[in-house]
């Protein structure tokens, strides 16, 4: 099956539509591999009959000796068919053997046993690569669809995307790891029965009815056996589900339970209504069938062995045959266990693949997109009598009829219940319309690819999904050209328009540099550093940065960061595992710190246990302030309350590095509890001093320290650039520094690899760190990277103070002059109007008003742009 989808790029391909029969969806994934299968079979066939011939040659001959009844010399692995007296009058030779005397014949024998063993097991390990291999692209390919599916689909259709995700994922789970072996399993099973009852046939006829009989009973039970297992585990999960919720609700109702004296009757009602044995209806037919399959696999054997004793006895066949052929049966089956196996597979996955196949028939039907010209650059947007419904809000649009030329700056105005932003989300393709139409340029939206139609019309709204990467990867998110020789231009102008410059400045002060990498900036980042100290002393703000001095203790740094003077490669020297670590507990045995920290840990204790008294657990204050978590507010209580006492022996190691890492994160500037004297401070750099002089070769590459002349590579470019730390304690330092640091990588031509830095930075897509204001500017630096002809602004301003939002939308209407702009606003706020837009939409109750200003005031010109 074949269905016609989409393309990313407004072509139209060809897809594969997903079968509904788990044989033919398999094959269909991976036909050569399954020629490939097939002729190994045909391979395993004729090695499996050398095999057999073997066993007979083993124990009849090299074992018995009757081969060599008549001479000294003996016809090896002679192979031949006996027919019946009035087909031929002699055996029909297959291959007539090699000479050998006994105790050569012997030799060879043991040989061509091991040989024929690890042709077996290398042929096993191909087959089951391929099987492998089988498996892994019809997963791919079921994946494929799915992704090929969902985004193709509608907006309208995202439910019956997650259904089909949900089903395919489940068809693919069911097969329970035997996906590559859907085909092959039938095809190995028949081969192997085939070749049992050939081998058994070319011996004797009634040896091979024997061994038909004996697989025939196998036929009839194993199968059933494992259907029968099935349905036992699917009632045990049933029956296992109803218990776990009946047990859930009894945990609900244990409040009541205690408060009323209720558990004689809860015990009684739960006894009553779950099952004493799980799948109990289910337990006798099992028995049976259970008992059926037993008595075939010891019946089988027993049937042909029977069979092949008494044709012995009648010297009609030999040991070493009837051998063989048991040994033939007995692969054969275990191919009927593994067919059975095979169709209880089968059987369990079709109905979730049929299933499957009716949600991606659905969903690739509402996902068709009819073939159209490019959409043009400009044109009239225009509605006739269109409605729209956003499930999300609730909020509806109903009747609207308008047209706007484009390209002009739209200004949409009402608040979440009017409708304005359901207008904003038709007109970028994000709801779909429930009547009516939304054209551009005479073409239907509705029928455009969505690709080209995000090309065109651009919307940026509700939620902003980041991508593990880097803030670039996120920045260029949709991109059409990400290689450009321009871009580099175009994000910094991308950045500027929504106000993001800032923050890729402050994540590039935030970055790292590898001085091997980059040389000559590291070079310039160290002569740089010269240069701040020099701006900062011009202008009378040398107190704003405590530099980092050898000789000094810096009071704008942590105890532990003062000891170790240099920033921690790894987890060896981490902040949390100083107390602990051999070294750094011998170097502050030695400088006599440890008791002298462990003091300042229970005054910190005391402190924060005193301040947070009253703050409950869970409150942000606890992560923003306190030296501890929540949680561990009752062990520190129980700590101090110990310390007070006195009592000897109550302080323990465990607590001592408890509270000498409370001591190692205190700073005075930062948390201000007046712990630090000026002797204390003294040994501590002593104790730094030590550290560096004493770490062992083996430890080194755990720290990379600060030194004045050099670029410290693990350490911030801010660090880096004012080889210090920022002055807490003085209000809007942070701020002056950071603006000055900037002139000054400006003057040095230096601001543009900063920006690149923070370009490079990592996003972590689940725990990001931006503000929902930042996350909304990110999705419109998207839009604007595309060069859209249009711009759908519908959620950006949220959360935003009204003076940013006002300077936002200044910036983006001189971004996008001469280029359509739909912006979503409550109202006008301050100057946003000015100059004014050239469409005003004030939508309520899902109704539009539009009021024309273009012939009141040209919109922005390009000069003004420009100025």
């Amino acid at each position: 099956m074949r269905a016609v989808l989409p393309s990313c790029t407004g072509f139209y391909l060809e897809r594969d539509a997903l079968e509904r029969d788990p044989i033919g969806f398999v094959w269909r994934s991976a036909p050569a591999h399954h020629v490939a299968l097939f002729v190994l079979f045909g391979l395993a066939f004729v090695l499996g009959w050398i095999a057999l011939a073997l066993v007979r040659i083993t124990i009849d001959d090299a074992i018995a000796g009757k081969a060599f009844e008549f001479g000294p010399f003996a016809a090896f692995l002679r192979l031949q068919i006996d027919l019946p007296e009035r087909l031929a009058d002699a055996p029909v030779t297959l291959f007539p053997g090699i000479g050998l005397e006994r105790a050569e014949f012997v030799l060879v024998t043991a040989a061509s046993l091991v040989g024929l063993a690890l042709a077996a097991a290398l042929l096993a390990l191909i087959m089951i690569s391929l099987q492998g291999a089988v498996a892994a692209r019809a997963a791919a390919r079921m994946r494929r669809l799915v992704i090929d599916a969902v985004a193709g689909a509608r907006p309208s259709a995202r439910e019956e995307a997650r259904q089909a995700i949900a089903l395919s994922e489940e068809a693919l789970a069911s097969a329970r790891g035997r996906l590559g072996a859907f085909v092959t399993t039938p095809v190995l099973a028949g081969g192997a029965i085939g070749l049992a009852l050939l081998f058994a046939l070319t011996i004797d006829w009634r040896l091979a009815a024997a061994a038909a009989a004996s697989l025939t009973l196998f036929g009839l039970t194993w199968p059933r056996r494992f259907a029968i297992e099935a349905q036992t585990d699917k009632a045990r999960r049933e029956e296992s589900g109803r218990a776990r919720r009946a047990l859930e609700d009894l945990l609900r109702r244990l409040p009541a339970l205690h408060a009323h004296g209720t558990a004689a009757q809860e015990r009684a009602r739960l006894t009553a209504g779950l099952p004493a044995r799980p799948g109990r209806s289910i337990r006798p037919r099992a028995g049976v069938v259970a008992m059926g399959a037993a008595l075939a696999a010891a019946l089988a054997p027993a049937l042909l062995l029977a069979v092949g004793a008494w044709l012995g006895w009648r010297g009609e066949t030999t040991a070493g045959e009837v051998v063989a052929a048991a040994s033939a049966t007995l692969l054969a089956a275990l191919a009927i266990i593994a067919l059975g196996r095979w169709n209880a597979d089968i059987a369990a996955t079709r109905p979730l693949l049929e299933e499957a196949a009716r949600s991606f028939g659905a969903l690739q039907a509402r996902g068709r997109w009819e073939p159209t010209e490019a959409l043009p650059g400009a044109g009239a947007l225009a509605a006739r009598r269109l409605a729209a419904y956003d499930p999300a809000s609730g909020a509806r649009i109903a009747g609207v009829e308008l047209s706007l030329p484009m390209p002009s700056h739209v200004a949409i105005i009402g608040d979440v219940a009017s409708g304005a932003r359901v207008f904003a989300a038709v007109a970028a393709g994000q709801i779909d319309p429930t009547a009516g139409t939304m054209t551009f340029a005479g073409t239907d939206l509705s029928t455009v690819d969505p690709a080209e139609r995000a090309r065109r019309i651009a919307f940026a709204g509700g939620e902003t999904i980041l991508v593990d990467g880097t803030l670039r990867d996120n920045l260029l998110y949709g991109c059409q050209d990400p290689d450009a020789p321009d871009l580099d231009h175009r994000l910094v102008e991308a950045t500027a328009a929504v106000g993001l410059d800032g923050l890729v400045h402050t994540r590039g002060l935030l970055g790292t540099v590898d001085p091997a990498r980059e040389p000559k900036l590291a070079a310039a980042i160290v002569d740089a550093r010269r240069a701040v100290r020099a701006a900062l002393a011009s202008e009378g703000l040398e107190a704003l940065v405590e530099p980092f001095d050898p000789a000094r203790y810096n009071r704008q740094a942590t105890v532990g960061e003062n000891i170790l003077f240099g920033v921690p490669l790894g987890d060896t020297f981490r902040e949390a595992n100083l107390p602990s670590h051999p070294f750094v507990r011998a170097i502050l045995e030695a400088e006599g710190l440890t008791k002298p920290l462990t003091a300042m840990g229970l005054s910190i204790a005391a402190s924060m246990v005193e301040i947070f008294a009253d703050v409950p657990e869970g409150h942000p204050l606890f992560d923003r302030f306190s030296f501890f978590a929540a949680s561990e507010r009752g062990y520190f209580e129980d700590l101090v309350e110990r310390g007070g006492e006195r009592r000897r022996g109550v302080e323990s190691a465990k607590d001592r590095e408890r509270l000498i890492s409370l001591a190692l994160r205190y700073s005075e500037s930062r948390h201000r509890l007046g712990l630090l004297e000026p002797d204390l401070e003294a040994r501590l750099v002593a104790a730094r001093a030590a550290f560096a002089d004493l770490l062992p070769t083996s430890l080194r590459p755990a720290i990379e320290f600060y030194h004045p002349d050099r670029l410290c590579a693990a350490a911030s470019l801010q660090d880096n650039l004012l080889f210090g730390r920022v002055a807490q304690d003085r209000a809007g330092a942070e701020t002056t520094v950071r603006r000055l640091v900037r002139r000054v990588l400006a003057e040095r031509g230096l601001d543009p690899d900063v920006v690149r830095v923070g370009l490079d930075t990592r996003v972590d897509a689940r725990a990001s760190d931006f503000s929902p204001s930042e996350l909304a500017a990110i999705d419109v630096s998207r839009c604007l990277m595309r060069r859209p002809d249009v711009l759908v602004i519908e959620r950006a301003l949220d959360g935003v103070p009204a003076s940013a939002a006002e300077a936002m939308v200044a910036r983006l209407r001189r971004a996008l002059v001469g280029r359509g702009l739909l912006i979503v606003l409550p109202e006008f706020l301050g100057k946003m109007d000015s100059p004014p837009f050239d469409f005003v939409l004030r939508f309520n109750r899902g109704s539009a008003i539009v009021e024309n200003r273009r012939a009141e005031a040209p919109a922005l010109s390009r000069a003004e742009a420009a100025a």
